[in-house]
């Protein structure tokens, strides 16, 4: 994780999660549903969880990407998990956490809505066996109407 990306995030972090914010993309994975909630420079920031145990994750040059997307890093954080990391990381609503992994998203369709696949772990261990699959909401709402 370079320490541009990180900078970029502490620093607006709190305009970030302070606004609302439009959010147009939404998948259902088989963690949840998870939300493309705003963007600082290069960094979408996406929500998940319930409001008792919010998670965000900030994934590095996916902002203002909307066709041909292809494979992002970034990092998910919550303030409560399995294990807990030796460092913070900025969390949800621009507080800091020790309970934070990476996040390597691969989209696996090329046109707007795409699903998606990601590898994450705790910190910066190995990914988790589990990969997390998305499939957009918004596809399904339009297949319906057809």
């Amino acid at each position: 994780m370079s320490v541009k990306f990180l900078k970029t995030i502490v620093m607006s972090s709190l305009l970030v999660l302070g606004a609302t914010a439009s959010a147009d993309e939404v998948w259902d994975t088989n963690a949840g549903q998870f939300v493309y909630q705003d963007e600082v420079g290069p960094v979408a920031v996406w929500t998940y969880g319930s409001k008792e145990d919010p998670g965000v994750i900030y994934i590095n040059g996916l902002a203002q990407v909307y066709e041909n997307r292809g494979s992002y890093d970034g990092y998910w954080a919550k303030f409560n998990a399995q294990t807990k990391c030796r460092t913070a990381r900025l969390g949800y609503d621009g507080k800091m956490t020790y309970y934070w992994g990476r996040f390597q998203l691969h989209f696996v369709d090329k046109e707007f809505p795409s699903r998606w696949v990601a590898n994450w772990s705790y910190c910066n261990a190995e990914p988790q066996p589990t990969k997390i699959m998305g499939k957009p909401v918004v596809a399904e709402a339009e297949g319906a109407n057809k």
